[in-house]
């Protein structure tokens, strides 16, 4: 079945962590809304499934229709209905990029500039410097949880948005979280150049031909063999 509550949060980014460590880390970026409520975006970095290290792409001057289809800026959590002629994301239907243009990076690495984190890190803290920059964030949302404080920035209540990457074509258990139009991603908007930024991520183990119903991967067709044709010498005798 598709993710549960597929959305968009709209909000201004104000801090920004890089989560290590062997157990799906994640780079996390501290959001607040107009209304001055606090969110987390966990934004994976490594795979659980292998091939582990992520494929992405950056578009830097990122010009879709799906910019004039956006909420208000500062608005907070906006649920997505996933169908078309809405700001749901889809990367096999919605031409957002070009597939064969993605890259892989590790999630982090000795020196600069060479791995997600990095990469991650260079356009969230231009977002920061920015006050009048606006975040999108595409993906699930998790709580609120009016008791329990962000395991990360502290804040209450814990409340955020995660699966911020491609949410189809999975395979084994996380076949479940397949749907279509609920694509995650990153938006990033910078008033002073005019100009949209849009971070995409998608796992190696996923299938770009998918079911435009379920978001399945549709397996690919066997090839049916052309029957052999057996030819008696012409020249025999019987």
């Amino acid at each position: 079945m598709p993710i549960r509550n597929y959305g968009v949060l709209a909000a201004t980014a104000v801090d920004r962590r890089r989560e290590g460590g062997a157990d799906t880390p994640h780079y996390q970026i501290h959001l607040r809304d107009g209304q001055g409520v606090d969110y987390r975006a966990a934004v994976n970095v490594l795979s659980q499934q292998a091939p582990s290290d992520l494929l992405y792409i950056v578009v830097e001057d990122f010009r879709h229709p799906v910019t004039e289809l956006l909420p208000p800026v500062g608005s907070g959590w906006n649920a997505l209905p996933s169908r078309p002629d809405t700001a749901s994301l889809d990367f096999v239907r919605g031409h957002l990029f070009d597939p064969a243009a993605m890259r892989v990076l590790p999630p982090d690495a000795p020196g600069a500039d060479n791995d997600l984190a990095d990469l991650l890190d260079h356009h969230v803290q231009q977002a920061i410097a920015g006050p009048a920059a606006a975040v999108y964030v595409f993906g699930r949302r998790f709580g609120p949880e009016p008791t329990v404080p962000d395991k990360v920035f502290g804040f209450l209540p814990g409340n955020g948005v995660h699966d911020i990457h491609m949410n189809q074509g999975n395979s084994g258990r996380f076949r479940t979280d397949d749907g279509v139009r609920q694509d995650g991603g990153l938006l990033i908007h910078l008033p002073a150049r005019n100009r949209w930024t849009a971070i995409f991520l998608a796992f190696q183990s996923q299938s770009w031909h998918t079911d435009d119903r379920t978001g399945h991967t549709i397996p690919a067709r066997t090839p049916v063999p052309k029957p052999t044709r057996h030819h008696q010498p012409a020249d025999r005798q019987p």
